[in-house]
């Protein structure tokens, strides 16, 4: 997991070459006008998905995980908090699925913690990495791009 500001992101360039390619794409282009919704990169290995929401309380989210695409979410505007969970052995609250890339773990988990992250920041989450995002109270407005790249 890394947590940082957009101005440092040249710093993980070499760690993925999906990674290196979204950053390239976050340098280029203004997704302030990007529609809601699924945006194709490089196919299936690289998109970005816009989205728009109001924060919500954490007794209502779980972790999640993905085993076959990293997560680079870029908070646009507003400001949420995240739960963070090193996967070790837990035993998942809901199985995987794999058309879905989707696996959900209990939030009540003792290794978890939270961050906050604001406008101008990205966390990365990789397949070893749960998270939980879109939390805060009271209810706030987000708007966040989160680019899927293949692991």
């Amino acid at each position: 997991m890394i947590l940082d500001r957009l101005e440092h992101a040249d710093r993980y360039l070499a760690i993925h070459p999906g990674i290196a390619k979204a950053i390239s794409y976050l340098e280029h282009k203004d997704l302030s006008g990007y529609e809601v919704g699924k945006h194709v990169i490089d196919g299936e290995n690289l998109f970005v998905i816009i989205d728009e929401y109001e924060t919500v309380a954490v007794e209502t989210t779980e972790y999640e995980s993905h085993k076959t695409y990293i997560d680079l979410q870029v908070v646009l505007k507003g400001q949420e908090d995240m739960g963070i969970l090193p996967l070790n052995g837990q035993i998942p609250s809901k199985a995987y699925n794999p058309e879905k890339d989707f696996q959900l773990f209990s939030r009540d988990e003792p290794n978890g913690f939270m961050i906050t992250v604001t406008e101008g920041m990205f966390a990365i989450f990789f397949p070893t990495d749960a998270h939980m995002p879109c939390i805060g109270v009271p209810a706030r407005p987000v708007r966040k791009a989160v680019f899927k790249i293949r692991a």
